[in-house]
């Protein structure tokens, strides 16, 4: 009978025990954790991505429980590749973002609107007064606020040009906006083309019998990050100069519907060097939005030139000549059913000063 009562306490002490345990565990598992340590946080991002921790779209997002991939897609190859050669499953170029913002999920606006706008926000008094103090300004992320300004140009830069590694001399650098959104302060015309600011946008037309000018930056430029954000009424030729020199011209990144010559097709991003042709054709016609505003990023850095149209990536191309020059836009003489007008609302240029 001892033997009996001395395993019935034992059991009773090992039951107590794990009593004691479960409730301890329970107590532990509705701690709750924060965010980013939740499945679908964005800790995975951080590896490679750590400014994304400050960056004001994603840590707002986060606090209402959507995180990187419920925009970009799980990306796991993205993830899994450290050489970086993989992108995220989506992507949105400049002109997709209002409307990616807008889905009926996310920041569905009133009315029968189908894109996100002023009056659609919490407080829109704010929101104008806001609108009213920085148009024409640029933004602290590099982004000039004009009429036609996109979510990302007031909520965050939210583009990143190096995800990995320490900060370099290069992504400390501010972008500066050559274009102030109100004037052609800083800016030179030649040629025969007529360039005026109207709605915090340049606006270009071909001059008496569809003739053609330029319209350049009075600083010079070597090494340097181009943006240039642009609407044009199609068909047209136009582009943007890099390093020119006087009478001396660097190659041009093309604005164009299509260009045949000697046998090559190619469209808008793509890269003309005068005297020789093509350098770089981009043959894809889908990257271009006849519609509404398209971006064109370069990349110049001693004799190499890498070129983006809407966020996708046209290539990259080796040009000898100028080290350092000015930054032009271009409007062609015009044929017969080209309207020869361009609309550039932004160009902002951010000086290198280490290679890579």
């Amino acid at each position: 009978m001892s033997d009996n009562f001395y395993f019935v306490g034992a059991i009773l002490i090992i039951a107590s025990s794990v009593w004691v345990l479960a409730v301890c565990f329970a107590d532990e598992s509705q701690v709750e954790k924060p965010a980013d340590d939740q499945p679908n946080g964005n800790n995975k991002c951080y590896v490679c991505h750590p400014s994304l921790k400050t960056e004001e779209i994603t840590t707002v997002h986060l606090e209402m429980d959507i995180s990187c991939d419920e925009c970009h897609g799980p990306s796991v190859e993205h993830m899994h590749d450290e050489m970086l050669m993989t992108e995220p499953d989506l992507l949105f170029g400049r002109a997709e973002v209002d409307k990616m913002c807008s889905s009926s999920l996310c920041h569905k606006p009133g009315g029968e609107r189908d894109i996100y706008g002023l009056q659609d926000h919490r407080d829109p008094a704010a929101v104008k007064a806001f609108y009213e103090k920085w148009l024409g300004r640029a933004r602290p992320n590099g982004r000039t606020v004009t009429p036609d300004s996109v979510c990302t140009d007031c909520h965050g830069k939210h583009n990143l040009d190096k995800p990995i590694g320490k900060r370099s001399e290069e992504e400390s650098a501010e972008w500066v906006a050559a274009f102030n959104g109100r004037d052609l302060t800083g800016w030179k015309s030649s040629g025969n083309a007529s360039w005026t600011v109207k709605s915090g946008r340049i606006i270009a037309e071909s001059g008496a019998d569809g003739k053609s000018g330029e319209l350049w930056t009075e600083a010079v430029y070597e090494d340097c990050l181009l943006v240039v954000t642009f609407r044009a009424a199609w068909p047209i030729r136009a582009g943007i100069w890099l390093r020119a020199s006087g009478s001396e011209y660097g190659p041009r990144i093309e604005i164009l519907d299509r260009s045949e010559g000697a046998g090559a097709v190619a469209f808008t991003g793509s890269i003309w060097v005068p005297g020789k042709g093509l350098a770089l054709a981009n043959l894809r016609e889908d990257l271009i939005d006849r519609e509404s505003w398209n971006t064109i990023s370069a990349k110049v850095q001693a004799d190499r030139i890498q070129v983006w149209l809407n966020g996708e990536e046209i290539g990259a191309v080796r040009i000898a000549g100028l080290d350092k020059g000015r930054i032009g836009l271009h409007l062609e003489k015009h044929s017969a059913g080209e309207t020869g007008e361009l609309h550039v609302r932004e160009v902002l240029i951010q000086r290198l000063t280490e290679p890579d």
